[in-house]
């Protein structure tokens, strides 16, 4: 080829690498452009994925948390095949990491039992709950407080005590997410936080509640996590705590709210207006009363049953509290109804015949009839008294029941003086709740104000409801009983902080019917030297916590009562029995050897786990306990008594629960 031929071709040549390199450069801009454009929906996408994938952990999680080892709808077999397909177990991001430990500690709550078949490969790290937060805060916060709480529970051994690290970790959680601006995350770092208050301290457990109510939501999403958060749920649980502290103004708020809500999203009962019309009666409302009770049997079922004797019982309690012209009319044909009835009553109905045939006979009958018809009432309230799990609630309805029927009668000086038993009663109880609050170090102080406050609150609303009444005698009347409810209000509020001042508790548990922890200690260390050849057992409910959550607080005093009631039933006068604090117990057993002991518990254990049927809830399920017992063989220190029926209980919870471990103690 000549030199112009390979000029020419280099020419040509030259020219084709020209029009490649423009024709690449106009493509490469393309796809910059292309990339640029289409990056934010690549981002909103793996976002959504993330997002996505979570919810499907949060539901997983959810079964392993509250369904393993329990009897459900999903079986361990059910779970294990779940957490199989998931893959989160060889999934390596740091979302992952966090849901394996979180599900790997709750086999804290499975001692014994068969373990969620899940295994830590990774520590957990910052950064994992850093990764979880920005995906969705929401999970991030209740994880983060369950594992607050599952670490106490491992780290406390399941005791009470876990509350001085749980509180503040709870605390220092929520002031976390205030940052965020997300409301409802906060609202559900504060109803973590009423949750650990409620045994301790209810006034503070109600602020927390107070606060985060606004802000929760009955949930449609589809993250099982969330929705452990109800709204409506929430505020039946204030309704009740305000009614427990005496104060129906703020009860009746919740009351009415939670009635409105289960209606919108929810099948309502008869029994869902009741919380309502008992502060109503409480706060001399008797119209609006009256109304929710005619609301209250539109949903009563086409078969008489047990609610229209309570139905019955509440109207005569709102005409004796309000007597006005005519009502003593009403309240005997509405005795005579209960009276003529031949429906079953329940345990807590029992006393319905005996209190409506005193009142029939208040309006109607001589002194000598009275007299008689309080002494049946009396005798059938300590039947119903041994029969239902809540003893508190019991005395507190009879105070109230005796109120009406001398106020009927016309008896005030002996209406008054059953409505100061019942301020006396009410400040007996929240006493022993208080009890815990001196281990969690709460001011005493701050809770007086805080309740006395309240009260003053109380006394405005009463005021204000009883001042738009008219006629000369009704006024007279109402002022009588607004006073007399005011007086005790205020007696109320002084004998609570004479109370708490004094430092004196009561001897008896009101829920269990057992010796207080404070009342057994006190007991124990004479006893120990007048009888060295004793023993001591410290028992614990397996699994009590997990009971609660699933079946709520109601079924959880039920299983605490009915084991007390089981015990009390099979030990000796000489025996004691205490409730050492939450669902621990403790029994000392007079001039016993360990092994009668440790046959009298395995029968107790047999006894106990035979109950299936609870009468709170449509759901079986059996309980059992473990326990840690200490033979004595020669004078020994209380203290070190109980530190190694503790050890001894811890081993046997270690060891399978169910069980008895024992051992004995010499003097050396």
């Amino acid at each position: 080829m000549s030199r112009r031929s390979k000029k020419r071709a280099g020419s040509i040549k030259g020219t084709a690498v020209t029009s490649l390199c423009h024709f690449a450069n106009k493509l490469m801009l393309k796809c910059v452009l292309m990339l640029l454009i289409t990056s934010p929906s690549l981002a909103s996408g793996n976002d959504v994925s993330m997002k996505n994938q979570v919810d499907a952990y949060a539901n997983l999680a959810h079964a392993v948390l509250y369904e393993w080892n329990y009897p459900s709808e999903l079986t361990n077999k059910d779970i294990a095949k779940q957490l199989q397909q998931s893959g989160i177990q060889s999934d390596n991001s740091e979302i992952a990491v966090v849901f394996r430990h979180i599900m790997a500690l709750s086999n804290v709550e499975h001692q014994g039992l068969p373990q969620v078949p899940i295994t830590v490969k990774r520590p957990l790290l910052e950064k994992n709950w850093l990764k979880l937060k920005s995906i969705d805060l929401r999970t991030y916060v209740y994880l983060k407080a369950y594992y607050f709480y599952v670490k106490g529970v491992s780290d406390y051994k399941g005791s009470l005590k876990r509350l001085s690290t749980t509180i503040p970790s709870l605390y220092n959680l929520k002031q976390e997410i205030l940052q965020s601006g997300d409301k409802r995350a906060v609202a559900m770092a504060s109803m973590w936080l009423a949750e650990e208050y409620s045994t301790s301290s209810p006034i503070r457990s109600i602020n927390e509640m107070e606060y985060a109510i606004p802000f929760l939501a009955v949930p449609k999403n589809s993250n099982k996590l969330e929705k452990e958060f109800n709204l409506y749920d929430a505020h039946r649980l204030l309704s009740e705590s305000y009614l427990d502290l005496n104060l129906p103004s703020k009860a009746v708020e919740h009351a009415k709210e939670y009635i409105y809500l289960k209606k919108q999203h929810s099948t309502l009962d008869t029994v869902d207006f009741l919380l309502a019309i008992t502060a109503l009666n409480r706060l001399s409302r008797f119209a609006e009363a009256l109304a929710l009770i005619e609301d209250a049997k539109k949903y009563m079922p086409s078969v008489q049953d047990f609610k229209s004797i309570y139905v019955d019982l509440l109207l005569m309690s709102i005409y004796s509290s309000r007597l006005a012209e005519g009502d003593t009319q009403k309240i005997t044909e509405l005795a005579n109804r209960i009276l003529s009835s031949a429906i079953d009553m329940p345990a807590y109905l029992t006393d319905a015949k005996p209190i409506a045939k005193a009142m029939y006979i208040a309006v109607n009958g001589s002194d000598s009839q009275f007299d008689a018809a309080i002494r049946e009432y009396e005798k059938a309230f300590e039947k119903k008294f041994n029969a239902v799990p809540y003893k508190k609630t019991a005395i507190l309805a009879k105070f109230q029941a005796l109120k009406h029927i001398y106020a009927v009668r016309g008896d005030s000086e002996k209406a008054f003086a059953n409505q100061n038993k019942y301020s006396s009663a009410l400040v007996n109880y929240h006493t022993e709740r208080f009890q815990l609050n001196d281990n969690a170090k709460l001011s005493m102080l701050s809770r007086d104000v805080e309740l006395a406050e309240y009260r003053q609150k109380e006394l405005e609303a009463l005021q204000r409801e009883t001042s738009g009444l008219a006629g000369e005698t009704e006024n007279l009347r109402t002022a009588v009983f607004a006073l007399i409810a005011i007086i005790c209000s205020i007696l109320t509020t002084w004998l609570w902080i004479a109370k708490r001042k004094s430092d004196t508790k009561a001897d008896t548990d009101s829920l269990t019917g057992a010796l207080t922890r404070r009342a057994m200690l006190r007991q124990l260390k004479s006893l120990l030297r007048k009888h060295p050849t004793s023993c001591i057992a410290l028992i614990d409910i397996d699994h009590f916590k997990r009971i609660n959550d699933k079946y709520g607080h109601a079924v959880g005093d039920e299983v605490l009562n009915t084991f007390s009631q089981t015990i009390l039933k099979r030990i000796r006068k000489s025996d004691l029995l205490c409730r050492y604090g939450g669902e621990e117990f403790l029994i000392y057993f007079e001039n016993s050897s360990e092994q009668e002991v440790k046959s009298v518990l395995n029968e107790l254990n047999d006894a106990f786990s035979r109950v299936a049927h609870w009468k709170h809830t449509d759901k079986a399920f059996t309980v059992s306990f473990s326990s840690g017992v200490v033979a004595l063989n020669g004078s020994v220190n209380s203290e070190s008594v109980i530190k190694t029926c503790d050890d001894l209980l811890y081993k046997a919870k270690n060891s399978g629960r169910s069980r008895v471990e024992s051992a004995t103690l010499a003097l050396a």
